[in-house]
């Protein structure tokens, strides 16, 4: 079984209700928004599409007619989006696609990148 990965306390409290899978789709699709949650989401409610009904009824339980800012979860953090391009330019993933997988911009890859390879030379001047 894999790892979860450490989450934002209101993911972490719907993780027994809606799964892993779910959570991270709904801290991806709205991280770091506001977002107003009913009191009671009907079946053909967005929350219930993406959480699932033990989800969407735990979220409504817990925050239902208030307006709440999702945390954006362990794919929204600067940090573990850089872990995520240097793992992928060590396994030899182009700059293009190293940026993609990380959610970052093709520059800070090529800017990673030369930093790698600069400590690797010795003696060579560090410019960032």
């Amino acid at each position: 079984m894999s790892e979860v990965p450490p989450l934002p306390h209101l993911l972490s409290a719907l993780l027994p209700a809606a799964g892993l899978a779910r959570v991270l789709a709904f801290a991806s699709e709205h991280g770091g928004r506001r977002l107003s949650i009913p009191k009671r989401a009907g079946d053909e409610h967005r929350l219930v599409a993406l959480l699932g009904r033990e989800g969407a009824d735990l979220l409504c339980a817990m925050y239902g007619g208030e307006t709440v800012t999702v945390p954006m979860g362990p794919a929204g953090t600067l940090a573990a989006a850089r872990l995520r391009m240097a793992r992928a330019l060590a396994e030899g993933a182009s700059i293009d696609e190293a940026a993609g997988h990380a959610g970052l911009h093709r520059r800070t890859a090529q800017r990673m990148r030369a930093r790698v390879k600069g400590e690797e030379i010795e003696g060579q001047t560090r410019l960032l």
